[in-house]
C-alpha cells in the first residue's frame, strides 16, 4: 500500500475462507492456521460464549506460539499448545496425530474447526472421520 501512486487502481473483493462459527467445539491450529480462529475467539470471549471450545495450537517451538497469553487468558485450562520440536515444560511435546487426539478429545459429537497447511488440513480430516466425527461437524479452508 505505501507504494501505491496517485491514479494507481486497487480492486478489493470479498473477503473469503470457510472458517465460520457453528458452535462449541476444538480448534485445531498448525502454525499461521491460528489466525481465522483469533477473532472467532476474541468474539465469543466478549460475549461470555467462550465456555465449551478447546484450542489444539500446534507450533515448532514456544517462541513460535502467537497470542500465547491472549489464548490462555480467553480458554485457560482449555488451550493446549504442543511443541514438535521443543521439549518444554507446559507444553505437550508431540505432534497433531490421532494419538493425541484421542487421547484429548471427550467428544467426537462437536465441531472440529481445523486451519493449517493442507497436509495437516487432510491427515485431521483423516483422523477425525476414523474417530467418529461426521463429515458435516468438520470445518475448515477449502
Amino acid at each position: 500500500m505505501h507504494q501505491l501512486e496517485r491514479g494507481d487502481e486497487l480492486i478489493i473483493r470479498d473477503v473469503w475462507g470457510a472458517i465460520e462459527y457453528k458452535g462449541p467445539g476444538y480448534f485445531i491450529a498448525g502454525g499461521a492456521g491460528i489466525t481465522p480462529f483469533i477473532s472467532i475467539l476474541r468474539q465469543l470471549n466478549k460475549e461470555k460464549k467462550i465456555s465449551g471450545n478447546t484450542l489444539f495450537f500446534s507450533n515448532k517451538t514456544s517462541r513460535d506460539i502467537i497470542y500465547e497469553r491472549e489464548l490462555s487468558e480467553m480458554l485457560g485450562n482449555q488451550a493446549i499448545f504442543i511443541l514438535t520440536k521443543e521439549n518444554n515444560p507446559g507444553y505437550k511435546h508431540a505432534y497433531l496425530n490421532e494419538r493425541l487426539l484421542k487421547e484429548n478429545i471427550t467428544d467426537f459429537h462437536k465441531h472440529f474447526y481445523i486451519c493449517g497447511p493442507d497436509p495437516m488440513i487432510h491427515d485431521i480430516n483423516s483422523i477425525l472421520t476414523k474417530l467418529g466425527a461426521e463429515p458435516e461437524t468438520v470445518i475448515f479452508e477449502k
